[in-house]
């Protein structure tokens, strides 16, 4: 069911859409990496510890993430990371093995068409991922090998780590272990998130764990019960 906008209408949550891009030769796919991954980058800038030592914010966003928030597989995400970063609009830097890579979402300093046309569309298609050979089609395995297997394996781990967003202001990250633990062991966890994610939009206020947070919240609201004591003596009425 739809409705007609009227001037006190409240939009649904939205993404910023830059106008640069519209004039850009990059593929539509790329566009809405870089709107999704700007977005982000938006949400770190409001919160604390999301900013480097020069005061560059940086997010972190696995490819597995990435893909099932575009619904795109992850080769296609690969090939537009690599377009972004090959125009200059994000940089990525490595962490180590066993953890994500720190992205850095840049915009164009200048006149928009100064960094728009570097790639066009086919370009970013077909760019391979950094340091990748191109293998022709005829070339290349129909079948996964257990290398890739693992590969794939490992990268889900990880996405379990790095925390997401959640919240009507999308202001509370949780890694998907701790909002499992909160599934587990707080009733109305839900409740918990959109609350923290109001207070803290309304008073500014930050927390440097919020799953820690919510359980506090939830233990004091709901404080362990006291065991009674059912033994009496012999010849006592209960």
């Amino acid at each position: 069911m739809t409705e007609y906008l009227t001037t006190g209408t409240n939009l649904p949550p939205y993404m910023i859409f830059p106008r640069f891009l519209l004039d850009s030769d990059l593929s539509e796919t790329t566009k809405l990496l870089y709107m999704l991954l700007l977005d982000r980058a938006r949400l770190s800038m409001k919160n604390d510890g999301w900013a480097d030592a020069q005061g560059h914010v940086f997010i972190y966003f696995t490819i597995t993430d990435l893909a099932a928030a575009l619904h795109k597989g992850e080769m296609t995400i690969k090939n537009s990371l690599t377009a972004l970063e090959s125009c200059g609009l994000i940089v990525r830097k490595r962490q180590g093995a066993g953890f994500p890579n720190c992205i850095y979402v840049k915009i164009p300093s200048g006149p928009a068409t100064q960094t728009d046309r570097k790639l066009s569309g086919r370009e970013t298609e077909n760019c391979p991922m950094d340091r990748q050979k191109i293998v022709p089609v005829t070339d290349r395995k129909l079948s996964g090998n257990k290398k890739e297997i693992n590969k794939n394996h490992s990268e889900n781990k990880r996405s379990k780590a790095v925390p997401a967003v959640y919240g009507k202001y999308q202001n509370v990250f949780l890694t998907e272990n701790e909002l499992c633990d909160l599934k587990r062991d707080v009733p109305d966890w839900q409740q918990y998130i959109e609350k923290l994610s109001s207070y803290m939009a309304s008073s500014g206020k930050t927390y440097q764990n919020h799953a820690a947070t919510i359980r506090s919240w939830a233990m004091r609201d709901k404080p362990a019960s006291t065991t009674r004591n059912y033994n009496y003596e012999e010849g006592e009425s209960l």
